[in-house]
This record gives structure tokens, C-alpha cells and sequence, in this order.
């Protein structure tokens, strides 16, 4: 592999790939780049404040209705992101989607149980259970194996 760096007119960066797009290497080139950039801080809001919070205090992202909520041990407060955007932001920091409606910071995943259903639950260090649905099992384990630091 060669990396060539070039003083361009534009001063946003531009990251160009050439050569066999069907390389091995090129999935694990973009996780790493993935993990360089998304989302490191987020505004948070609660009773018309905006607060600031890195990535990492976060336990638990859920959809409730048509909004999102952040928790943070026992305090809940709302953001201002769809749910996808936040499982896309912050996939290189440590977050990964469980549900429908819930995208997890693996660094505050204690266990996980199988339930009977099927169905699994990961337990979070601050006690809270949450559900881990069978459609996103098999992407729960793949990114605890492959990304989560």
C-alpha cells in the first residue's frame, strides 16, 4: 500500500482509494477511518439548557415517540439526532444498535443473558437490563468481537 499526501486548493480533506476495491484490507481501512471521525460530543437538552457530554459518559441511547433520549446513569435528557444518525456517529466510539429503538455504549455492558424467547438481555454495569433483539444479535456480537475497543 502507498499513501501519497498532497497540498490541495480545498481546504477539506479528500481521502481518494485507488487500485482493487475487492482487497480485504479495504473493510478494515474504512473501520479505522470510521473510528478517527464521527461524533466526539454531543448537545444534550433538558428544561430549555443545553448541556455538552462526550460520547463515552453516555450508557444508552433510546427512541421513545418521535424523540431520542440520551441516559446517563440516572439522568435522561433528549438530543436532538435521529437514531440511525447516532448508531452511524458513533460506531467507531463504542455504540452499537440492540433494537428498534436502543443503540448501546458497549463500554457499559456488564453481560448478556439469553432469554427463553430467544430474545437476549444485556445488562449494563449501572444495573439497567436492556433487550437485545434477535435481528441484531448476530451485529451486537460481530462488533463486540471486531470493533469495540
Amino acid at each position: 500500500m502507498r499513501i501519497i499526501l498532497e497540498e490541495g486548493a480545498n481546504p477539506e480533506l479528500e481521502l481518494v482509494i485507488r487500485g482493487d476495491l475487492q482487497d480485504p484490507q479495504i473493510p478494515r481501512l474504512m473501520e479505522a477511518l470510521q473510528c478517527c471521525g464521527g461524533m466526539s460530543k454531543l448537545f444534550l437538552y433538558a428544561q430549555e439548557r443545553e448541556y455538552i457530554h462526550r460520547a463515552e459518559e453516555i450508557d444508552y441511547f433510546e427512541a421513545a415517540g418521535d424523540r431520542v433520549y440520551a441516559h446517563l446513569g440516572n439522568q435522561v435528557l433528549e438530543v436532538r439526532h435521529k437514531l440511525y444518525a447516532l448508531a452511524e456517529g458513533l460506531y467507531g466510539k463504542g455504540f452499537v444498535q440492540i433494537s428498534k429503538g436502543v443503540v448501546v455504549n458497549t463500554a457499559q455492558v456488564a453481560s448478556v443473558a439469553a432469554e427463553f424467547s430467544g430474545n437476549y438481555v444485556v445488562h449494563l454495569k449501572n444495573q439497567t437490563r436492556l433487550s437485545l433483539s434477535r435481528k441484531y444479535v448476530k451485529q451486537f456480537r460481530q462488533y463486540i468481537l471486531e470493533v469495540a475497543k
